[in-house]
């Protein structure tokens, strides 16, 4: 079989649809390392490269399954789900810090071909899943011989697509991030991530009518969202395999239980690597790591309290019983 086209080296960047057909924005990333915060950041900087910004390839969504077929990529070691503000772009910086680990962290196509369905109404979720492996194939590519691992952190709101994405890959390590509601809500409420503000996900999703989340209070709608998320969570902890992991643990949890989770494993010197990317603060790596726990629980009013206690917390109580039943199991396996 003949080079693909895009050749090796591509990256999908972007899924758009016109008449009814899904497309595929493509861009050079030969000798790139995914190390910002952000999939987007990464891109952005490609972008600025005088070559991608005189050559471009966009292609229909089939020429990313023929890519497939001829794929060079590693299998997604492992996929991390979360809450929003509670550590995960942390663990991520973690796992990048080392050159064997590619993380693919919060990538728009992503979530596009997760969404598909609102915007191709009757799409088969077979298409979907379909479209995502091939997907994780080209995101995945090898760049190297020192590659190792390809770990994949999610969009907060995928965690509601964590069936679909079972189906899609089975057998690959799930994780789930998870903090205090209080303190999570307090976030939001200081600067809203798009999943917390209304009308960006569908109601249906969240089990909500559509004609009471323009009058809700910003408290308890990014409770509710909240509280989905983590309902998902646990209803996967029902039916199949998944760390948890409590903002509580972070960092030193990366380098243990969660690396030997996603089966990596590593030497004193690399967990002093990513222990050193901890020290810094993950969205915003030029500065020094700095804890607000505390700041965020005195801000946290009445109503925050309230909206937490009634949307979210009987979740968070159920996820946090089984982390710690985990916990205590694997300690006395140790034994």
């Amino acid at each position: 079989m003949g080079e693909p086209f895009p050749p090796h080296g591509w990256t999908p960047i972007r899924i758009y649809f016109d008449g009814g057909r899904a497309f595929v924005d493509w861009c050079e990333t030969r000798d790139v390392r995914f190390t910002d915060p952000f999939f987007e950041q990464t891109i952005t900087r490609c972008l600025r490269r005088p070559f991608n910004q005189l050559f471009r390839h966009q292609t229909p969504v089939e020429q990313l399954l023929a890519r497939q077929a001829v794929s060079r990529s590693l299998a997604p070691s492992g996929f991390i789900f979360h809450t929003s503000r509670c550590g995960s772009t942390l663990v991520a910086q973690m796992l990048a810090a080392l050159p064997q680990n590619l993380v693919i962290s919060e990538a728009g196509p992503i979530d596009t071909i997760l969404r598909a369905d609102e915007r191709l109404r009757g799409l088969p979720e077979e298409t979907r899943i379909e479209w995502l492996r091939a997907l994780l194939s080209a995101l995945c590519e090898r760049r190297g011989d020192e590659l190792q691992h390809c770990f994949v952190k999610l969009d907060s709101w995928h965690t509601l697509d964590i069936k679909l994405l079972r189906r899609a890959f089975p057998g690959v390590p799930f994780v789930f991030l998870y903090r205090e509601p209080v303190e999570v809500i307090v976030s939001h409420l200081r600067r809203r991530g798009a999943q917390m503000i209304p009308g960006v996900l569908d109601p249906a999703r969240l089990s909500l009518e559509a004609s009471s989340v323009g009058s809700m209070p910003p408290e308890e709608y990014c409770a509710r969202v909240l509280g989905a998320m983590c309902r998902a969570a646990l209803t996967d902890c029902e039916d199949a395999s998944m760390l948890l992991v409590n903002y509580r643990e972070l960092p030193g949890a990366v380098c243990t239980r969660l690396t030997a989770w996603l089966g990596a494993h590593y030497t004193d010197a690399e967990r002093e690597r990513m222990a050193c990317a901890a020290q810094f603060d993950a969205k915003n790596p030029v500065l020094p790591f700095a804890d607000d726990t505390e700041a965020k629980r005195r801000e946290a009013g009445e109503a925050v309290r309230r909206a937490a206690d009634a949307w979210v917390r009987p979740f968070y109580e159920a996820l946090e019983a089984k982390n710690v039943e985990a916990r205590r199991v694997c300690a006395e396996q140790r034994r």
